[in-house]
C-alpha cells in the first residue's frame, strides 16, 4: 500500500471511493434518493478541476494498491475559524474492503505530517454522529469536540466534531516525508 500525495489523473478514483464509501457507509442514514443520485463521473470532475487548482495549504493523499485508489484523505486550514484547531481534515473515506486494515490510520497520519510540515499543530474532522466507523476516530486519541446539525438530501442530521490538540500523535514519533508504503 502506497500513500501518496494525488494528482489529477487520481481524480476518476477518488470520486469512486467516495460515492461507494458513501453508499455502503450511510444507507440508512442519508436518505437513499441522495445516495442513488451521487454520481462518479459528476465527482471526477469536480476532484480534476480541485486538484488541478488546489487552495493554498489544502491537500489529498491517496491510498494506492497497485495503482487503484482504495481510499483517501484531504485537509488543509480549518474552515469555520476555529481559535485553538488550526488544522481540517476535510474528508477520509476507505473502501469497505480495505477498512480495518491501517489504511484511514496511515492517510490519517500523512495528514498530520502535512500539517505539522505546513506549521499547523492541532486539527479537527467532522463525522456524521451515526456512521458506525465514527469510533475509529476516538481509537486513535480524537476528542469529541461539539456537535452542529446538517442538511445531506433533505434530512437533518448531527455530525460531531473530533479534534487532536497536538498532531504529532497521529503524524507519529518519526516524522516521515513523501510516499509511503
Amino acid at each position: 500500500m502506497l500513500i501518496r500525495e494525488a494528482t489529477v489523473d487520481d481524480a476518476a478514483g477518488i470520486a469512486r471511493v467516495h460515492v461507494d464509501t458513501w453508499r455502503a457507509t450511510y444507507a440508512g442514514i442519508v436518505p437513499a434518493e441522495h445516495l442513488a443520485a451521487l454520481s462518479a463521473e459528476a465527482g471526477a470532475q469536480r476532484w480534476r478541476s480541485n486538484l488541478a487548482a488546489a487552495e493554498p495549504g489544502r491537500f489529498t493523499y491517496v491510498a494506492d494498491d497497485a495503482g487503484q485508489v482504495v481510499g483517501f484523505a484531504s485537509g488543509g486550514p480549518e474552515r469555520s475559524g476555529d481559535p485553538e484547531y488550526r488544522g481540517e481534515v476535510y474528508a477520509l473515506y476507505v473502501l469497505p474492503a480495505w477498512q480495518r486494515r491501517g489504511v484511514g490510520r496511515q492517510l490519517l497520519g500523512a495528514c498530520g505530517r502535512r500539517l505539522l510540515a505546513q506549521g499547523v499543530v492541532s486539527l479537527l474532522i467532522w463525522v456524521l454522529a451515526d456512521n458506525p466507523s465514527r469510533g475509529f476516530y476516538a481509537r486513535l486519541g480524537g476528542l469529541p469536540l461539539r456537535e452542529q446539525e446538517i442538511e445531506i438530501g433533505g434530512a437533518c442530521l448531527r455530525e460531531v466534531a473530533y479534534g487532536w490538540p497536538d498532531v504529532r500523535s497521529l503524524a507519529g514519533a518519526h516524522g516521515h516525508q513523501g510516499a509511503e508504503r
